[in-house]
């Protein structure tokens, strides 16, 4: 294979290698007395091509064989396990399609500097590797439903900004949140976008869009059961798909009907697309922020990012319920969580299979730039 390993017992006497000498060089840079020492040297050792990363945020006990969250699916099918001091849990490897599995930890500030850790982690040589995020979401109920896949265009930021109570809030004001350069909410047109804007590469998405739109995705009764409480809203009805759209994304885990018309009006306002809010995540500008700093670093191509978000439950209520009630209750359990956790490795594996098994083709070239351009 190009650039990568031959076989399983080559990775892990690769990986050992790494490990005894990224010791050695710490000895080295601690004492100088080392440094002519040939066995500190780490510039003999070829650092492993990866092909694919593929970034999940959160397991609920072991690798594999218990109750699963977003990591174990993929572990199952990963058989090398490699440490990963810097992390909040150690990394699996597939020598085969040379892919790596990282569980970030939950939130924008875990998932930043667990990605930067990676990034500058120098056992892996991550200048041509493609990042996707298979991860769970809260699906909005006007444009998405449970157990859905959505291939993401934009990130916005939903914590960056002003805000004041909206108790407190001047008369006529909808939320308490607005920009930090506008005195009101979603305020004539974005000034500064940096802090809350965070563009994909869209011709990239829409291929991943294109290669599993026709993936089949089940449909449960769980999910029949969730979607009878949403039957107004005629995307809520109907059974999971793949779909394309934008994602607000910060650190609380909110519902509610009123916080999503928030996040509806949040996410229309920085994107300048009304009704294309779809999914909600917690982690994802911290990865897309690292990306950009490793991108700077020349240790990654932020250009390579893909996010995938699977309902696994929706954002607001059910009709004749309460906010808080409903999220307790989904906090007891995600009400979808397994139909989501299906879909990412269906879907996503679907990516993941193409792109590593035609490394000769997309090694060099990401795929969409075509698509990328008109889409914009």
């Amino acid at each position: 294979m190009a650039g990568g390993v031959t076989s399983s017992h080559e990775a892990a006497l690769g990986v050992k290698v790494h490990l005894l000498l990224a010791c050695a060089a710490a000895v080295s840079a601690a004492a100088p007395a080392f440094a002519q020492s040939p066995a500190t040297s780490v510039a003999t050792v070829k650092p492993l091509e990866i092909r694919m990363v593929i970034v999940t945020a959160f397991e609920i006990g072991e690798d594999v064989g218990d109750k699963a969250a977003e990591y174990q699916a993929w572990a199952t099918v990963m058989p090398e396990v490699l440490p990963f001091p810097a992390g909040f849990r150690h990394l699996r490897y597939d020598p085969k399609k040379q892919a790596l599995l990282i569980m970030t930890g939950i939130g924008t500030n875990r998932a930043a500097a667990s990605t930067m850790a990676l990034g500058l982690d120098p056992r892996f040589d991550l200048t041509h590797a493609y990042w996707l995020v298979a991860a769970i979401a809260g699906a909005n109920p006007h444009t998405a439903t449970v157990g859905s896949a959505a291939w993401i265009g934009d990130l916005v930021d939903t914590d960056y900004g002003y805000g004041v109570d909206p108790r407190e809030a001047p008369k006529g004001w909808t939320t308490g949140m607005f920009p930090r350069d506008r005195t009101a909410p979603y305020q004539g047109k974005p000034g500064d976008t940096q802090y809350n804007l965070y563009p994909l590469n869209k011709g990239l998405r829409d291929w991943a869009f294109t290669l599993t739109k026709t993936v089949k995705l089940p449909d449960t009764p769980v999910l029949q059961q969730i979607r009878a409480g949403y039957a107004a809203s005629p995307a809520a009805a109907k059974p999971p798909s793949v779909l394309v759209g934008d994602e607000a994304t910060g650190q609380t885990f909110w519902h509610g009907t009123l916080l999503n018309d928030h996040a509806e009006r949040w996410v229309a306002y920085w994107t300048g697309r009304p009704n294309s809010f779809v999914m909600t995540g917690m982690e994802d500008t911290g990865i897309a922020n690292a990306l950009t700093m490793l991108g700077r670093l020349g240790k990654a191509d932020p250009a390579r990012l893909m996010m995938l978000r699977t309902g696994s439950n929706f954002t607001t209520q059910p009709a004749g319920g309460d906010a808080a009630g409903s999220l307790i209750g989904e906090l007891k359990g995600l009400s979808a969580l397994q139909p989501s956790l299906d879909a990412a490795f269906a879907v996503g594996g679907t990516v993941v299979n193409e792109i590593t098994g035609n490394w000769g083709r997309y090694r060099d070239t990401i795929p969409g730039a075509a698509v990328g351009a008109a889409a914009k």
